[in-house]
């Protein structure tokens, strides 16, 4: 008797709070389970449909379309004066299939409702598209906007792109229309229509032809463009140019894209970069007397991002990386006698992490040149290797850096190096009398 009348209490308790409140707790739960709320009470019953956050799969209609649309349609045309905080829906194609009316439909009434998030995906063939409707272009009130496998709809010259409020973007196997009476893509007139956007996020689609990325923007410091797709293969016409003096931190992950110019980011600028400028088992060949114009286009390639190498180091000089501090670098041991030149371009590095993957064969190298940096600013090494291995390139690495830096506090070993190899290097003279050996 007791325990219903404290559940009976509670219920009170909840029934007594406002309902602006009630909302915002439903907020938190997925549209689905929100709705079964309306069983409490006759309250309850319609307080769903004010609820500021909309999170729905097509799939849990379990082939109902009409219901799917009906519940759709409900939710938007319900409390029209209501602002909508988030909007997210995940839409099978096989549910509607390229019939864009309703689609056309809910985001008109999601920018008279003043959404500020919303999320859009598809989940449908490669060659099955929806096109998101030309309402999308003038909600003055977006904050972020994150679409999945659909197509942006082709822009006729007139038409004036307003969205003065998006900071974030993420488009995922997006499709794009370069425009000819533009001169530009709809994918580039979107992004230089956005004057408060700061993170871009764009991964690319093997589908998705376009040539040109252009990512312009004076107010953007978050970007990431991935292109992964082995069976396409390098694309030597297709362009990526990146102009954001505000850009703090860039990830390009593009083996599709065949040159990428960096014109401007931001001095201080983290960069990780895995960019493919030949088709061939991802190496360059630079030797040939036909590659200037390939050796130009790393050199401008590397001068761009200069916060941030291959044969480009024997045929012309590398740029010198001022403000590079800290440095995370992978080579194979085949390669390792390339370290101390680019090593000499980052003369204030402060910290390194070293990962060198070793070839079939032993292969021998040779570390002769100090480049500055060993001097006066390199204090913190990282020694790593994926496989316990032993072999002299370990040991005569670690001279390298021991003999070396004079500036040296901490060389860091991993314990794939093997325990003998660990107890030899750390027997080993050090030039900096401060320099700690670790392990682990």
């Amino acid at each position: 008797m007791e325990r219903n009348c404290v559940k009976g209490q509670q219920r009170c308790r909840i029934n007594n709070l406002p309902d602006p409140l009630l909302c915002y707790i439903l907020s938190f739960l997925p549209t689905k389970d929100s709705v079964r709320s309306s069983l409490l009470s006759k309250r309850w019953r319609s307080l769903w449909l004010q609820v500021p956050v909309f999170d729905l799969d097509s799939l849990q209609f379990d082939g109902d379309v009409f219901g799917f649309i009906e519940f759709v349609d409900r939710f938007l045309e319900s409390e029209e004066n209501l602002a909508l905080n988030r909007f997210k829906l995940i839409y099978h194609y096989e549910d509607i299939g390229d019939d864009d009316r309703f689609l056309e439909s809910w985001i008109d009434a999601l920018v008279r409702r003043r959404v500020r998030h919303l999320d859009f995906q598809v989940n449908s063939d490669d060659n099955e598209l929806v096109w998101m409707p030309l309402s999308l272009y003038s909600c003055n009130t977006l904050v972020s906007l994150s679409l999945y496998h659909v197509a942006l709809s082709y822009l006729e010259p007139e038409f004036v792109v307003s969205l003065p409020c998006l900071k974030v973007m993420h488009l995922d196997r997006v499709r794009y229309d370069k425009s000819i009476k533009r001169d530009e893509s709809n994918l580039e007139t979107l992004i230089t229509s956005c004057p408060v956007l700061e993170k871009l996020t764009i991964i690319r689609d093997s589908f998705e032809l376009l040539e040109i990325i252009s990512v312009r923007s004076k107010s953007l410091k978050s970007f990431a463009l991935v292109a992964e797709d082995s069976e396409v293969g390098l694309l030597e016409d297709h362009v990526v140019e990146i102009d954001a003096p505000k850009l703090e931190r860039m990830r390009l992950c593009d083996h599709l894209s065949g040159s990428v110019i960096i014109h401007c980011i931001a001095p201080f600028a983290l960069v990780n970069i895995d960019v493919n400028f030949d088709g061939e088992d991802g190496y360059t060949l630079l030797d040939q007397d036909d590659d200037s114009y390939k050796r130009t286009m790393i050199g401008n390639f590397l001068t761009g991002i200069s916060t941030v190498i291959n044969d480009y180091s024997k045929l012309e000089l590398l740029p010198q990386f001022s403000n590079l501090s800290w440095l995370h670098a992978s080579f194979l041991e085949s390669f390792l006698e390339l370290l101390p030149t680019f090593l000499g371009c980052c003369p204030n590095l402060h910290t390194l992490v070293l990962e060198f993957e070793f070839d079939k064969e032993e292969w021998p190298i040779k570390l002769s040149n100090v480049p500055p940096c060993f001097v006066s600013s390199l204090k913190y090494v990282e020694l790593s290797t994926p496989v316990t291995t032993r072999t002299s390139s370990q040991v005569k690495l670690a001279i390298y850096f021991l003999r070396n830096c004079a500036a040296l506090k901490k060389l860091s070993l991993s314990e794939n190096f093997g325990d003998d190899i660990i107890k030899k290097i750390k027997k080993i003279p050090r030039r900096s009398r401060r320099c700690s050996i670790v392990t682990g």
